[in-house]
């Protein structure tokens, strides 16, 4: 990794600082040696540099000209090294001459660091650090945004390292300076641009140690506030149309970011800060024009991508909601279980200090000063903080991972300073009254989004029980009057983007189906079978899930058809060969659902519902022929898909001495349920009944069979097959009495 910017060179005329700053003009003659180097030298080894910086070396010799630019500054630091030596210790031209000397350090870092010298590279930022870190004029424009890419490149050099801790200390104290850099800073159009640009940087690092430091929450809100800065510097209208063309705006990168982020918010169950960053990325891909005035190519494909992503989101939000119907409050516990209590003020570390040493301090047998020990010590304070607690940022994620509602702390608009901490933190009002609050702000995107999310949840929010406010006792929360003497089971207040009923389930499944039928129309299955066949496993999935609130059976009946008319055909276009995994995943699931709606039909209850569905009166007998050929065909059905999935796992034919034992589990339960289900046949033939039956035993005793050749499928956890072993025994023990009562037709 490079360092930013224009990497070792150093910045245009324009950018660079002025060798003293602007006063009444001096008499040219009262000029010291050191001012007059800095004042008609400098500018010209400068400009000499920026040339050898640019050019494209040879692969054999890939540093040539850079050691060759490298020699320049090296003779200006020895220069000005000797005329500080020189200088009256009083004068005003010993400050321009240490920020010059810190500056060259600063270049000189960066040129080591290209050409892979990391520890001289470091050796040299820490220098130059610290004599920023002394000047009394270190909050001066010039100074503060140097200042900033010093702490950005120590960062970036520990984080390339492996050395993300360490990196930490120098990222959190840019950071810091950018929350709370002066005035000077902020009103001065140019270096609060640049000051800002430098914290997109700062950002960008955080968000890569905060991951490799296995704090994926802090990693994803710094990535979210990077990609709101990038939004906004590219949106602006203040970028010249040549820096446009020599650093676009990349639109399909920022969308495909927007929806990768999303999921991990998903995962996070934190379901309105993923919708806000998935609305986000749909209205980039409708507005692109307008938003950032280039359009993106293959926008098509990028639409079907965010409709796709946004159904998987409606999708899992619609499952989500299944746990929070469910006593205790098992989706209160998934929302939130995972997140660290409060740090305690025990628990709180010493923070972490500077250290001005480095390995190449040792390697040159030099002896580093120490902070304090030099002619100007460190003045330390709240913008350049001495100790710095990298937990106040993980007691900040906490906070913004409820996507709490708290009235007190809203504020009229998201961003807006509180005691110098800016943060793009925003407030989305996704119903009337209703507000959360969110880790990510999108400032010229928010008014739409916001809309966008009231109007596409303002029928859940009609259909959706009202959460509990606080957290009660289960007895409280359904209204019942408290005992005292029992133990309290605490119900925790229910999400707001949960809902009870199966109101709220219905109006999820809609948006979701939207969504996923309309990225069908661009992912048709011939040229995108992949993500055909998981939009179509997706659908799939949403009625089940709708299905467990489901209580009228003719409806529950007419959503599993709907299931298997969905999968079922594409059994009979994927090409086994190619497409195992599918094939096997189809070829179950239909057979499952077909098995759950025979035993719909004959008992009126499925497998995971949470109550036995209503028969009407007016339904035929079960003992009726025309109810029993019916039956006979779903379980027919259900058999072939079985066994289309068993045989999936035959090589040539021949059954396997052992599978593996990820796919353990799920191929004997098929040839269990297979086993099951040829003994439930109705108003066969002597013959046909006694045939079915036999194959069943022979099922039950090679299940058995393998159990003896495998005995750990009833111990390994990932298996725990023992209970099915012991149905299995106890079934072969049973079916030949049954096989001699229907030989002798007694039964």
């Amino acid at each position: 990794s490079r360092p930013e910017g224009g990497e070792g060179r150093t910045r245009s005329a324009a950018q660079r600082p002025r060798s003293r700053p602007a006063m009444a003009p001096v008499d040219e003659s009262s000029k010291g040696a050191l001012v007059k180097y800095l004042d008609e030298e400098v500018p010209g080894l400068i400009e000499k540099y920026d040339k050898l910086w640019v050019i494209c070396d040879p692969e054999e010799n890939p540093y040539k000209s850079k050691y060759e630019a490298r020699k320049i500054l090296e003779s200006a630091v020895k220069e000005v090294e000797r005329l500080l030596a020189e200088a009256s210790e009083d004068s005003d031209e010993v400050q321009q001459g240490r920020e010059a000397l810190a500056r060259f350090q600063l270049y000189l870092g960066k040129n080591f660091y290209f050409c892979e010298e990391v520890p001289q590279a470091e050796q040299l930022f820490i220098r130059s650090l610290e004599r920023y870190l002394q000047s009394p004029q270190r909050l001066d424009p010039q100074y503060f945004v140097t200042i900033q890419d010093c702490f950005n490149q120590l960062g970036m050099l520990w984080c390339n390292r492996q050395g993300h801790s360490e990196g930490l200390n120098y990222l959190r104290r840019a950071q810091i300076m950018f929350e709370k850099r002066p005035d000077a800073i902020r009103q001065d159009k140019v270096f609060n641009q640049r000051s800002a640009d430098s914290y997109t940087l700062t950002m960008f690092y955080l968000a890569q140690a905060y991951g490799a430091l296995a704090k994926p929450g802090l990693s994803a809100r710094f990535c979210a506030e990077t990609m709101s800065q990038q939004l906004d510097h590219n949106t602006s209208g203040e970028r010249s149309r040549e820096a446009r063309e020599k650093d676009p705006f990349d639109c399909k990168d920022w969308v495909r970011n927007c929806c990768s982020l999303s999921d991990f918010f998903v995962n996070e169950a934190m379901f309105w800060t993923a919708e806000y960053l998935l609305h986000s990325a749909t209205i980039m891909c409708e507005r692109c024009e307008e938003v950032c005035g280039v359009k993106p190519e293959s926008l098509e494909e990028l639409q079907a991508e965010c409709a796709r992503d946004m159904g998987n989101y409606y999708s899992t939000r619609l499952k989500f909601l299944r746990p929070c119907a469910q006593p205790p409050g098992l989706g209160e516990t998934v929302w939130g279980g995972e997140r660290k209590p409060p740090a305690s003020g025990k628990d709180k570390s010493e923070g972490s200090r500077l250290k001005f040493v480095c390995s190449a301090d040792a390697a040159k047998g030099e002896q580093a000063p120490k902070a304090g020990e030099s002619a100007e010590a460190i003045v330390w304070d709240a913008i350049f903080p001495e100790v710095v607690h990298l937990e106040d940022e993980e007691a900040e994620d906490n906070r913004l991972a409820e996507e709490a509602g708290d009235k007190a702390e809203v504020k009229e608009e998201a961003g807006v300073d509180d005691g110098g901490k800016k943060r793009a933190v925003g407030w989305l009002e996704y119903a009337p009254g209703e507000k959360v609050r969110l880790p990510v702000y999108f400032r010229r995107l928010h008014e739409m989004v916001e809309r966008r999310i009231r109007r596409a949840n303002a029928g859940f929010v009609a259909e959706r029980a009202n959460p509990l406010p606080k957290a009660l006792s289960l007895a409280e929360a359904e209204g019942e009057e408290v005992n005292e003497e029992e133990p309290k089971v605490v119900r925790k207040p229910t999400p707001s983007c949960a809902g009870l009923s199966f109101e709220a389930g219905r109006e999820m499944f809609k948006l979701a189906n939207h969504y996923q039928l309309k990225a069908l129309q661009y992912y048709v299955i011939d040229g995108y079978v992949t993500d055909h066949v998981r939009i179509l496993q997706e659908l799939s999935q949403m009625y089940r899930t709708l299905l467990w609130w489901e209580l009228d059976h003719k409806r529950a009946a007419a959503m599993m058809k709907r299931r298997t008319r969905m999968l079922s055909p594409l059994l009979d276009i994927l090409n086994p060969k190619v497409y195992i995994n599918f094939w096997r995943q189809l070829s179950y699931e239909v057979a499952e659902v077909t098995q759950q709606l025979y035993e719909l039909r004959k008992d009126g209850k499925l497998p995971e519902a949470h109550a036995a569905l209503g028969i009407d009166d007016d339904e035929e007998d079960h003992h009726s022929v025309k109810v029993a050929a019916r039956l006979n065909e779903l379980a027919r059905s259900a058999l072939k898909y079985f066994t289309t999935f068993i045989e999936s796992y035959h090589e040539r034919g021949v059954v396997p001495d052992k599978v593996d034992d990820d796919n353990t589990r799920v191929y004997l339960t098929a040839r269990l349920n297979r086993a099951r289900l040829r003994t439930k046949m109705r108003g066969l033939s002597r013959e046909e009944s006694i045939e079915d039956h036999k194959l069943a035993l022979r099922e039950y005793e090679w299940i058995m069979d393998y159990g003896k050749r495998h005995p750990e499928i009833a111990t390994k956890t990932e298996i725990n097959f023992a209970t099915e072993l012991s149905l299995c025994s106890e079934m072969a023990g049973m079916l030949p009495a049954k096989l001699s009562r229907i030989a002798a037709g007694r039964l």
